[in-house]
């Protein structure tokens, strides 16, 4: 589980906090599927919760098993049957998350702007519109430039390159739904790069509920 998580978080970027807007809770059913790099599957599926003022990330796993995942500040809480089973260090910060970037309405640029990025070329490919994002000086030993297409003025894929220029990671988002005025990608692909590796990934949400009235305890698990 773990592993999976960790990955799945690659999809996340740190640093990329939006400006406030009215929706402040998501909640979704996840399915994620992991193919390894020796073509073997792992499957996960689930609901997770959101609460941008809370700010912990909450998956309730259904399959492999019932597991409940929390991430909060820099730890990750594993919990099985209502017992504590594992506390790790995550890097992950949930109000630097893709679902706060969606709750922040901040999608079509992934928040770079607010996150000092500069925009250093920006191009047309047929319906794509391509810019080159330049990181700031902390960020530069890890990232070189982060190409981010846009396709009808909604996020369709990033690529995040890596200090010598090889691609670290290639994101796509797709099936864009319209809920209560934000755009929310039901579907995001992930290719990840490790020492010639790949690993591939898909994530899909569906039936996504914003501002779930009540319900309190579903966004704001006791630790």
């Amino acid at each position: 589980m773990t592993k999976k998580l960790v990955l799945f978080f690659l999809l996340l970027l740190p640093g990329l906090i939006g400006n406030a807007q009215m929706a402040y809770r998501i909640k979704a059913d996840i399915l994620t599927k992991l193919r390894l790099p020796d073509s073997t599957f792992q499957i996960s599926k689930g609901v997770i919760h959101y609460d941008k003022n809370v700010k912990k990330i909450i998956f309730d796993f259904t399959f492999p098993e019932e597991e409940k995942v929390v991430l909060f500040d820099t730890t990750m809480f594993q919990y099985r049957a209502g017992n504590l089973m594992e506390k790790t260090t995550n890097f992950l910060i949930p109000e630097q998350s893709f679902f706060h970037v969606i709750l922040s309405g901040n999608s079509s640029n992934y928040g770079f702007k607010e996150a000092n990025f500069e925009a250093k070329a920006i191009e047309k490919k047929k319906d794509l519109v391509i810019t080159t994002y330049l990181p700031p000086e902390n960020i530069k030993p890890y990232l070189s430039k982060i190409i981010v297409a846009t396709k009808n003025k909604l996020l369709y894929s990033i690529t995040m390159m890596g200090p010598n220029g090889n691609v670290l990671n290639r994101q796509i988002l797709k099936n864009y739904h319209l809920i209560n005025g934000l755009e929310i990608p039901y579907e995001i692909l992930i290719a990840s790069y490790f020492n010639e590796k790949v690993l591939y990934q898909m994530i899909s949400l569906d039936n996504v509920v914003l501002n779930e009235e009540n319900n309190n305890e579903s966004y704001n698990h006791a630790l």
